[in-house]
């Protein structure tokens, strides 16, 4: 379902349990407030007009966006097509009105408090399967985020660079044509169309389809009291991503879980870092998917706030927006 379709099924699917008058206004491409539109809701002869920010679904690392729109506009409200019950539980911790497309709803404003949580997911027809968004393609599409302009370069030269045989170029650049995150300006020049937009879907894809294919192992350190900053990594092969990447560009965050993306064996990783297997350590290791090297001993900015955002705790989340705007937002 596109935007319009989520709002209407929404708000009918309300009709039938609340008896309401409503009436919607989109907010003009040349107008943008921040949201998508103003809804009017009116029962009892008392009306409330809501702010309107419309997604398919949220999962844990947009929270904190949804979070600040709450804070950004009085009266907010979320509509989605679906939503997970622990994302609900969080949403109504942090007092954010949301609305499903099968009529579940949570508004708590003023004097109106409407909370249903009984009605059944609406089952839709699978979508077609995008390229752009398979483990192959999300690897270009990160290349594509840490240098837009590579979209412009031959398809032989993206394959190159991502490290991806050349028939899937086109393919999954064709996925993103679909979905509108590129643009196509002429027949050889694309942009992306919504930055901030492909990289939140890129991060809801890496955790679902991407990140569990590359995990290696977890580890402990053989010293407990090993100080992670004095290791000497091999950054050629061996980067620091989640909390302590986070920790050396923001000193903001003191690192309980540990990552590292490499391309060093287990027993190199055992032998140059005096690491030892443990089911439950608090150590993550996954092989490095990219394959340019960028001389620091950490991964992208791009994924160190994947990471953090996918953490979902609230430090993960602070750090991670303070990379966001200081690395990420002056550059789109």
């Amino acid at each position: 379902m596109n935007e319009v379709d989520i709002l209407n099924k929404a708000i009918h699917n309300l009709e039938n349990i609340i008896p309401i008058i409503w009436n919607w206004k989109a907010v003009g491409f040349n107008n943008d407030i921040g949201v998508d539109g103003e809804l009017e809701i009116t029962i009892n002869n008392k009306n409330i007009l809501m702010f309107v920010e419309i997604k398919k679904d949220v999962k844990n690392h947009q929270l904190y966006n949804i979070i600040n729109y709450n804070k950004q506009f009085q009266n907010f409200l979320l509509v989605a097509e679906k939503l997970y019950p622990k994302v609900k539980k969080e949403l109504r911790e942090n007092q954010v009105n949301y609305l499903e497309s099968n009529g579940n709803v949570y508004i708590n404003k003023d004097d109106i408090f409407f909370y249903i949580d009984t009605n059944k997911t609406i089952k839709n027809q699978k979508e077609k399967g995008n390229r752009a968004f398979t483990k192959t393609g999300l690897k270009v599409v990160f290349n594509f985020l840490l240098n837009p302009q590579l979209i412009n370069q031959t398809q032989r030269d993206i394959a190159d660079v991502t490290n991806v045989a050349l028939g899937n170029i086109p393919l999954i650049i064709n996925g993103l044509l679909e979905n509108n995150f590129i643009l196509k300006l002429n027949k050889n020049e694309y942009v992306i169309n919504n930055y901030e937009e492909l990289l939140n879907k890129w991060i809801t894809e890496f955790q679902q389809t991407l990140r569990p294919t590359i995990f290696k192992q977890r580890f402990s350190f053989q010293n407990k009291n090993q100080d992670w900053r004095e290791l000497q990594l091999n950054i050629e092969k061996t980067v620091w991503g989640g909390e302590p990447a986070g920790d050396i560009i923001t000193n903001h965050l003191r690192p309980e879980k540990f990552i590292l993306y490499t391309k060093e064996t287990v027993k190199d990783l055992m032998i140059n870092y005096r690491l030892m297997p443990d089911d439950e350590g608090d150590i993550w290791v996954y092989e490095k998917f990219w394959a340019t090297n960028f001389n620091d001993n950490t991964v992208p900015k791009e994924l160190i706030y994947a990471d953090l955002m996918v953490n979902g705790d609230k430090r993960s989340k602070e750090t991670a927006k303070l990379i966001f705007d200081e690395y990420i937002q002056p550059n789109i």
